[in-house]
């Protein structure tokens, strides 16, 4: 399996397609598996680059560093392993902040970016959210872990207006820890406190290269109001908000969601990264 040190860790990526580097950066918990939706489409465009976020997967699960401005170090260490000098960026949720903290830091790096269902700052919901969350983890049964995590996820309009595909998801996240392949419990309440430490709130108006910025009306972990914010604050972004879906957009609106994303890398597939 293809790993490389990015940053001190070793790290597991994969890479589909050809074209101007696309660095795919996915949320919390989850592995580079997380953009098997959107690959297809992407990679008929771009060499798209998939990863293992530190504390996760066949990636290394170091006692600390888990922090959006840190693990955007990992990524950037990422791409200068692989010899890439500039990339479009797009970030799932956690992701979503963490590829905010790279093209703050090297802004010279970015072609474009993407934040998908991403946030700017946690709010009180989501600070005793993902608190809870790393008690759960470090403490109960994963089938526990896996019930609270889906319910606080998706919450009451949509649960109620999906409830069997709400406990299918419960369902696979409980297989997931009972196949073998379940995630490390420090390196997942790791990803949780990164969460939990992130804030680019005032920062993002330094921002400047194109920026897509898409959510659900029904994200009950990152509420629409985030990407409100940080679409007045990134001059020029672009908003895009799915009535009725979901925080995990990639899955439960994978077609309307690809075509748009895509659209938006397509029209800056050649672009240049903006400087400070």
């Amino acid at each position: 399996m293809p790993h490389v040190v990015a940053n001190g860790i070793r790290t597991f990526y994969r890479s589909a397609g050809e074209g101007p580097p696309l660095l795919l950066i996915a949320g919390n918990g989850m592995e580079h598996t997380t953009f098997d939706e959107q690959l297809p489409s992407f990679a008929r465009h771009f060499r798209c680059i998939v990863y293992d976020l530190r504390g996760i997967g066949a990636s290394d699960v170091p006692a600390d560093g888990y922090t959006t401005a840190g693990m955007a170090r990992d990524a950037r260490g990422l791409l200068d392993a692989l010899g890439i000098e500039q990339a479009h960026v797009a970030g799932y949720s956690l992701g979503g902040a963490i590829a905010q903290e790279l093209v703050l830091a090297e802004p010279r790096r970015v072609l474009s970016l993407s934040l998908y269902a991403s946030y700017d700052r946690p709010q009180p919901y989501m600070r005793l959210r993902y608190d809870i969350l790393v008690d759960i983890t470090l403490h109960c049964s994963p089938r526990l872990w896996a019930m609270y995590s889906a319910f606080s996820a998706f919450g009451a309009e949509y649960i109620d207006a999906h409830e069997q595909a709400v406990r299918d998801e419960i369902d696979k996240r409980i297989a997931r820890w009972e196949s073998g392949s379940a995630p490390d419990r420090h390196g997942l309440a790791g990803h949780y406190r990164a969460i939990l430490s992130h804030d680019t709130l005032d920062r993002l108006q330094a921002i400047r290269c194109p920026t897509w910025i898409a959510v659900g009306s029904s994200d009950a972990v990152t509420p629409p109001a985030h990407s409100r914010r940080m679409h007045e604050a990134i001059a020029g972004s672009e908003l895009r908000i799915y009535p009725g879906k979901p925080h995990r957009l990639l899955n439960f609106e994978a077609a309307a969601f690809n075509r748009d994303a895509l659209e938006f890398l397509l029209r800056h597939r050649s672009g240049q990264a903006s400087a400070h």
